[in-house]
């Protein structure tokens, strides 16, 4: 209550000035029932809406516990039976309930199989939030399973040490002609773009002159810069389509998907990715 009080004084201010404040009790008030600090929520209500609030929330929080415990139960009962995958699952959302260290701990142990596999923390998202899991979760995990993953993440590295290079060589061995190639095609492309929407002006201009001019220029006229248009915009759908490919080879090139020791590798960072983020040392 002293703390309490003393956190008042510091909000309304120790000048008599300050005494009766509206405003500055809401923030006291704001203060002083919030759960994690100020809670912006609260200000300006009146006693009885913020008793009405609080109370509100104090019946959701005994109903989340309710389901936890729940789900909790349910998930222990499916521990009983070894259907791991099934308590994951309720444990998972007795967390997502309501927040306990210990079916923390337990949700770990049944995606482990009881802690008698580590393969789920290959996966990147399961990686991921386990690096974001409470301590005792970590400890119980990395416990049972914490010198097997060093162990694999030696071998993993060792493996993935040598195929960087060469993988990384076959690249920028590949990126000179890649780029030429595309770039022989994209000039074309835009000469050929350029000289269509050209030669369409052409047939327009030429068009504008058919009933001013007497003679049959105008008609030739539209005839030649037809053909020529219909000629350039072949070879620009004909260019387009080598530039697509071009462009794709280039994107290709830069994925270490694109060739079979450029997977093997990604594979290997993958699984180093996710081991760093297990092993809390990303």
């Amino acid at each position: 209550m002293e703390e309490r009080m003393i956190d008042k004084e510091e909000l309304l201010g120790r000048g008599a000035g300050n005494a009766g404040d509206g405003e500055d009790e809401d923030v006291y008030a704001a203060y002083a029932a919030g759960e994690d600090g100020y809670d912006e929520d609260l200000v300006g209500l009146t006693p009885s809406q913020l008793e009405e609030e609080l109370a509100h929330r104090a019946q959701l929080r005994a109903a989340a516990h309710a389901e936890a415990v729940k789900l909790r139960a349910e998930g222990e009962e499916a521990v009983r039976r070894k259907a791991y995958d099934e308590a994951a699952e309720l444990f998972g959302q007795s967390l997502a309930s309501e927040y306990d260290e210990e079916v923390e701990t337990l949700f770990w142990w049944a995606r482990t199989d009881g802690l008698s596999s580590s393969d789920v923390l290959f996966d990147r998202e399961a990686a991921q939030e386990f690096s974001e899991a409470g301590d005792l979760a970590k400890k119980l995990v990395l416990d049972a399973f914490g010198e097997e993953l060093r162990n694999a993440r030696a071998v993993l590295s060792e493996e993935a040490a040598p195929l960087r290079e060469q993988v990384r060589a076959g690249q920028e061995e590949r990126r000179a002609p890649f780029v030429a190639n595309r770039r022989y095609y994209r000039v074309r492309f835009a000469v050929f773009a350029v000289l269509t929407v050209l030669f369409a002006a052409g047939i327009g201009v030429s068009a504008a002159f058919l009933l001013r001019t007497p003679t049959n220029i105008p008609t030739v006229l539209m005839i030649v810069f037809g053909v020529l248009a219909a000629v350039s915009c072949g070879f620009f759908l004909f260019f387009s389509r080598k530039l697509i490919v071009a462009s794709r080879l280039c994107a290709a090139n830069e994925k270490l998907s694109s060739t079979e020791d450029g997977a093997r590798l990604a594979e290997l960072e993958d699984a180093l990715e996710c081991l760093g983020l297990v092993l809390g040392e990303h």
